[in-house]
């Protein structure tokens, strides 16, 4: 059975490292419970509860957990024994999915796994030959990524696993790259290990990303595919941080924004004894509503520290920050409107006008995804706003992308004529009612209760178009010609709104070879995001924008 958003129900991963003769891992494994999030699309969608616990002869992992849709999973029973030797004994599954009840009971006896599995009331029962250090890992409950985290510890790029799937049979994963990511919580700081590895089925492949702590347990699970991630609740609290990429001249402060302050990070030009006034131009980065901290981290690419990095170099005082309600900002995002995203961004561009560092006649904003909508709205309402910068920006009215967006994943997953009619008649339905445009009859609750949001309404609601015919600044448009998530046409369509407007004057950049990311690619898919050699920002998006703010940068 193939799923159309996540892969099979459950995977048994045989770990074979070149050389290695496999037992147990070399670092003490610490038993205790972790409780994940499990997001999609960036949402928050469900909990897990993790229990790791030493045994007399071995370990045992169990988890319960709720998610709601598009998996629709209630986990009401998982436990998988292992010996001493991190070899697996046996498997207990049982819960419902879409409101139909299932099971796996397997047991694993010399290299022989023996499965029961029941969806409904059709029981299957199969056996198969497997190695006997099977680590195993039903896909849709993420518990069983604890014991994939440590039988990842001692394998690196190129190895291979020969991966059992129970509904099947063998497959193989391979590891691609090793990276390591500094994180600091409240608590500690942390080295997390980042496996990324490809599932190589025959109907496709699946590229995911392993995130590990000191101790080889599980921080992060990141599946860009299919838009699905869980985090340990540590690492998405909003005293946490990822540090790995922080520059030289990187300062962190707090901006006082509407009854609460945005934690922001300046990063100072590398040379700041060359101007003769003191006063630096200044660039504020912007993310889209993805991103999960201040750098814009998307499939594991910095993206705002590479251009920070950059834009150092040649002369900007450069600004990123944790949005309200993010990393360590706070305020509360569920009662946020795009409007009040944009009040944030005029705050920033408040605090640098009175900073005396800052050239006040020389502030941009740039805008990455929908973060260029969040430019264009501040720019509309704040003279002090000299230029503004779009990255990949979409162009059309929110409730339009959407469905877009969702086209575009049902092409990538091959998805059959009915399912498309489904899925897509849903949403449209779901993009009424928030518009109170038509009711919510026939409409999940717990869709309802993801969609019915102000922030949800206002980006369905929000047409870039009615704010770029107020825009009088300058702008720039950089578009990733392989950018398979904002297509190219729509940096063509910004361009035709401001000529047509004749407000101010626009230059679009198409860079070839280049993704959503800003990276380098062949295909611009998004299953390449985690196989990608060059994991930098373009030297060109940063010449690009260097370039045109060298003139554009000053008010009129």
């Amino acid at each position: 059975m193939r799923s159309t958003l996540f892969i099979p129900l459950a995977i048994y991963l045989s770990i074979v490292a070149p050389n290695n003769s496999y037992g147990q891992p070399p670092l003490e494994i610490v038993p205790g419970e972790a409780i994940f999030n499990v997001f999609v699309n960036s949402t928050p969608v469900g909990l897990e509860r993790t229990v790791l616990s030493k045994t007399l002869s071995g370990w045992r992992i169990s988890s319960s957990g709720q998610i709601s849709a598009p998996v629709n999973l209630q986990t009401n029973v998982f436990a998988v024994t292992y010996d001493d030797e991190w070899k697996p004994e046996q498997l207990v599954l049982e819960g419902t999915r879409n409101g139909n009840s299932f099971s796996i009971q397997t047991t694993f006896n010399s290299g022989t796994a023996t499965s029961m599995i029941r969806a409904g009331n059709q029981p299957t029962t199969r056996t198969d030959q497997i190695n006997s250090n099977a680590a195993i890992l039903p896909d849709i409950v993420f518990t069983g990524y604890e014991s994939f985290a440590i039988h990842l510890s001692d394998l690196v790029a190129g190895d291979e696993l020969p991966v059992f799937v129970a509904s099947r049979g063998q497959i193989t994963a391979r590891v691609n790259a090793v990276r390591r990511q500094q994180i600091r919580t409240a608590q500690r700081s942390m080295t997390a290990r980042i496996h990324s590895v490809t599932l190589m089925d025959v109907a496709q492949q699946i590229e995911a990303d392993i995130w590990t702590d000191d101790n080889h347990r599980l921080l992060r699970v990141s599946i860009p595919s299919f838009r699905f991630e869980i985090a340990r609740q540590d690492i998405v609290s909003v005293s946490s941080q990822l540090t790995g990429n922080r520059l030289d001249e990187d300062e962190d402060v707090r901006v006082n924004a509407s009854g609460f302050s945005l934690a922001v990070t300046v990063t100072l030009p590398t040379d700041a004894g060359t101007t003769e006034s003191g006063r630096w131009p200044a660039v504020v980065l912007v993310s889209g509503s993805e991103a999960l901290d201040r750098n814009a981290t998307l499939s594991g690419v910095p993206i705002f520290a590479h251009l920070a990095a950059s834009l150092s170099k040649s002369g900007y005082l450069v600004v990123r920050y944790d949005k309200r309600g993010t990393g360590q900002s706070g305020g509360r995002p569920e009662s946020a409107r795009l409007s009040d995203y944009a009040e944030d961004l005029r705050d920033l561009v408040h605090f640098l006008d009175d900073r005396d560092d800052v050239d006040r006649d020389r502030i941009v904003v740039v805008g990455h995804n929908e973060g260029g909508w969040t430019s264009l709205l501040a720019a509309a309402q704040e003279n002090k706003i000299s230029a503004v910068a779009l990255l990949e920006t979409p162009s059309t009215r929110g409730a339009d992308f959407v469905l877009e967006k969702q086209e575009l994943e049902l092409d990538r997953l091959s998805s059959n004529a009915t399912d498309r009619h489904e899925k897509i008649e849903l949403q449209s339905r779901i993009n009424s009612a928030v518009l109170d445009d038509g009711p919510w009859d026939g409409i999940p609750d717990r869709l309802r209760t993801q969609a019915d949001t102000p922030w949800f309404r206002s980006f369905l609601e929000f047409d870039p178009s009615e704010t770029i015919r107020r825009i009088r600044q300058p702008m720039l448009v950089i578009q990733g010609e392989l950018d398979q998530q904002v297509l190219p046409y729509h940096a063509s369509r910004i361009d035709e709104m401001v000529r047509a407007y004749r407000r101010t004057t626009i230059e679009v950049v198409y860079l070839e070879g280049i993704n959503h990311l800003l990276v380098p690619a062949t295909t611009g898919s998004v299953d390449e995001y985690s196989v990608l050699i060059d994991q930098q920002v373009s030297p060109r998006v940063a010449e690009t924008l260097i370039n045109w703010l060298a003139g554009a940068a000053k008010k009129n």
